[in-house]
């Protein structure tokens, strides 16, 4: 079953837990694991971090518009250019990682307070079309969990 197809209660609960993965991910590395590009090409465990903790802002805000306007229009974030101007390596982890629990966990109260019907209001991607409270919610916990996957490669890669 995809993230899309389970049952509201699960997929908060799954989004709650999202901040924990990432701390679990990130456990053990010093500042220069953190910084490091074990795999050639991608991004380093710092720069995933604060990726996820900047995408989440986005998703969390494409969540609260879907709950309260009528089908909003969601842009599409082109983020891959964000750790260079945004200077993710001078980033202080422990505070992007408490912005990703505090965010969450007010998101996460919100959306226990839904009514069912709620979960099946839509929203418009500029790049995915369609989509429902429920779908939206699943990206934003597969994406967070995908990411913590590609953080466990360079742990390996590292010998972390």
């Amino acid at each position: 079953m995809t993230d899309a197809h389970r049952c509201p209660a699960d997929l908060v609960a799954a989004y709650r837990r999202g901040p924990a993965i990432l701390r679990e991910a990130l456990a053990g590395f010093d500042a220069e694991a953190l910084r490091a590009r074990p795999i050639a090409g991608k991004m380093s465990s710092l720069e995933v971090a604060c990726h996820i903790v900047d995408s989440d802002q986005f998703m969390c805000d494409r969540l609260k518009r879907t709950i309260a306007t009528t089908k909003p229009l969601l842009m599409g974030v082109e983020s891959a250019s964000y750790p260079i101007p945004l200077r993710y390596h001078e980033r202080d982890l422990e505070l992007d990682l408490r912005l990703l629990e505090a965010q969450r966990e007010q998101l996460a109260a919100d959306l226990d307070r839904l009514s069912p019907d709620l979960w099946q209001r839509t929203a418009v991607h500029s790049e995915n079309g369609v989509q429902t409270l429920a779908a939206i919610l699943a990206h934003a916990v597969e994406h967070l969990e995908d990411h913590a996957e590609t953080i466990l490669e360079k742990r390996r890669a590292l010998g972390v």
